[in-house]
C-alpha cells in the first residue's frame, strides 16, 4: 500500500486529522481592530492565555481567549503548535479546572464566528486561518507548521476563483 493511501485511509477512520489543513497553512492569532477592545500578547504569554493561567491582560482587564470546535483542523493545529497537546488530551484539566470555577476559553463554531467574537468583545483573542484576515481584526501573533512568531510570515493565500 502506498503512502498517499495509507493517509487517506487515516483520515477517513478518523485517526490522521491534521492532514485536512495544508502544511503551509498559517494561523493569525487575532484581537479586536478597535483600539479600546484590544490586547497585547507576546508569544511567551499565548499559551498561558489560552490555558487560564494567565487571566488578566496588561491593564488588569480580563482575558478572554476563543478556540474553535475540538474537531476544527485549525484547533487541533494550534493546539499541537501552541499547548503541545491535543483538543482531546485536554478534557481532564477542563475538567478539574471547571470543577475550581475557571472557565476553559469560550468555543466557537466557524472562523466567522470567530472574527465576529474577537471584534466585538473587549479584551478578546482567537485565531484563525491568516489567509481569512479582515479589517474587524488585528493579528498579533502567527503559527506556522513550526513554531510562533510575531513577524508576519509569506502567505500563500489562494484567489477564489471567479
Amino acid at each position: 500500500m502506498s503512502v498517499d493511501w495509507i493517509k487517506v485511509w487515516l483520515m477517513l477512520a478518523g485517526l490522521l486529522p491534521a492532514l485536512t489543513m495544508a502544511d503551509d497553512t498559517v494561523i493569525a492569532v487575532i484581537v479586536s481592530a478597535q483600539p479600546n477592545f484590544s490586547v497585547s500578547v507576546a508569544a511567551s504569554e499565548l499559551a498561558p492565555v489560552y490555558w487560564r493561567k494567565k487571566l488578566y491582560d496588561n491593564r488588569g482587564k480580563p482575558l478572554h481567549p476563543a478556540n474553535l470546535s475540538t474537531d476544527h483542523p485549525l484547533r487541533l493545529h494550534f493546539s499541537q503548535q501552541v499547548l503541545h497537546s491535543s483538543p482531546r488530551s485536554q478534557v481532564g484539566y477542563w475538567n478539574e479546572l471547571y470543577f475550581h470555577g475557571v472557565q476553559p476559553p469560550f468555543t466557537v463554531e466557524s472562523q466567522e464566528a470567530m472574527i465576529r467574537y474577537v471584534a466585538y468583545t473587549e479584551s478578546a483573542i482567537g485565531y484563525i486561518d491568516a489567509c481569512k484576515l479582515d479589517e474587524r481584526v488585528h493579528p498579533v501573533l502567527w503559527v506556522t507548521a513550526t513554531r510562533v512568531v510575531s513577524e508576519p510570515p509569506n502567505l500563500r493565500c489562494n484567489a477564489a476563483p471567479l
